[in-house]
């Protein structure tokens, strides 16, 4: 009987997390151009990309990636979004 390798694969993982920095990156020029924070669409933007985030953890989780690997991605993700927001605010 062959043996199923469980190993989670690192390619998709990293392709997952370019893909949610480039949303975050593109959701705050939006909010850039539409008006910053003010408006009510911040709080539908923010909650539909925190819950994505959440989401993807999730499933990385349950593909075996472990939790120190996760923690440093979203710290690494989180820092990059505040880099940008006082990048975009300040000039």
């Amino acid at each position: 009987m062959e043996r199923k390798e469980t190993r989670p694969s690192y390619i998709y993982m990293v392709i997952a997390s370019v893909s949610m920095a480039l949303l975050g990156f593109k959701l705050l020029e939006y909010l850039m151009l539409a008006g910053g924070t003010i408006t009510p669409n911040f709080l539908l933007i923010f909650a539909s990309f925190f819950i994505l985030v959440h989401y993807i953890y999730h499933l990385e989780q349950k593909a075996g990636v472990s939790n120190k690997v996760i923690l440093i991605q979203s710290l690494l993700l989180a820092l990059s979004i505040f880099f940008l927001m006082h990048i975009f605010t300040n000039y």
